[in-house]
């Protein structure tokens, strides 16, 4: 592990959800490594993540505010811009964080054990029943295909083994990058509005630094369920355009993207089955495949801005 233990500072985004990001602090206030810092992109309006950050114990938190709610990419790479401004040359790592994860004591330990050479490291998530929720995509054909067999992160471990393994893109719900390959890769675009800009960070750190990742260790994704369903939904299918949209854009014009594009039509279908075959989710979801592909654009440009209005009056 070397060197780079004395130095990670977690980088985290946040929207509203103060009961999963107080569960987050306390997680990484266990950490059997103990973090040199945590720097929160506070996208909430009202001051309460500050008043949180004041609160917490044994934790250095420096908390960026931007009430405009710039999305997920534009946060993460503004948080891990005032992480180096702040700690300096202290700096080895930045562990970018999901507010509503939540990493066992040990997973910081078993990251820096395994991301030997590479740039960066992600581990398997799980979901709130256990189940191998998602996973790195693995470079070699054969580990792809085995574990996809897993239902579980045991199974996965079981399956492939203990060793890292190379993959070409992890979500960034639990991402630990190097400071040498942030230095040379840079953040997460902001274009991307949600849903995406972790995949295409993600590969390009694969491409060129290397992205591993091990199944030593699962983080479970536990988001608090919202007590309004129907808003819930709502919300859901305005984040699901945004994500075929920002795949569309990514399989057609990443140099980066490898294999994605055999997924595309596996994510159109799973967006018809949630939402319908109606002639208004046909039009969206072409939308979205015409601003991504023909027109170049990820969600955060001027069709998919135009999209989410439109959802918007729908709605009220």
């Amino acid at each position: 592990m070397g060197a780079m233990t004395q130095g990670v500072v977690a980088v985290v985004v946040t929207y509203r959800r103060l009961p999963e990001l107080r569960r987050l602090l306390d997680c990484l206030g266990r950490s059997t490594i103990p973090l040199l810092g945590c720097v929160i992109s506070d996208h909430s309006p009202d001051g309460s993540v500050a008043k949180l950050a004041n609160e917490a114990r044994g934790l250095e938190i420096v908390v960026r505010e931007d009430p405009s709610n710039p999305g997920p990419g534009a946060g993460w790479s503004n948080a891990a811009a005032k992480a180096i401004e702040h700690f300096g040359n202290e700096v080895s790592a930045l562990w970018y964080l999901d507010d509503d994860v939540v990493p066992a004591s040990d997973c910081l330990e078993i990251l820096l054990r395994d991301i030997k050479g590479a740039a960066a490291i992600a581990p398997l998530l799980s979901d709130t029943e256990g189940a191998l929720w998602a996973f790195p995509e693995p470079e070699e054909p054969d580990l792809r295909r085995m574990i996809r067999k897993a239902a579980t992160p045991a199974e996965a471990r079981l399956l492939i083994g203990d060793a890292p393994h190379p993959a070409c893109w992890a979500t960034g719900a639990c991402l630990l990058v190097t400071r040498r390959a942030y230095e040379r890769t840079g953040g997460h675009r902001s274009d991307f509005w949600l849903l995406g800009e972790d995949l295409e960070y993600s590969m390009r750190l694969a491409s060129e630094g290397g992205l591993a990742f091990t199944c030593r260790t699962a983080v479970p994704h536990l988001p608090i369920p919202s007590d309004d369903t129907e808003a819930a939904r709502r919300g859901g299918y305005v984040k699901f355009c945004s994500l075929l949209q920002n795949l569309s854009y990514l399989s057609f014009h990443s140099s980066h993207s490898r294999h994605m594009r055999s997924y595309l039509p596996g994510n159109y279908r799973r967006f018809f089955r949630t939402y319908g075959w109606g002639w208004t989710q046909i039009a969206d979801a072409t939308r979205c495949l015409l601003g991504g592909i023909v027109q170049g654009q990820p969600a955060g440009g001027s069709i998919g801005q135009r999209l989410r209005r439109e959802i918007g009056n729908r709605h009220g």
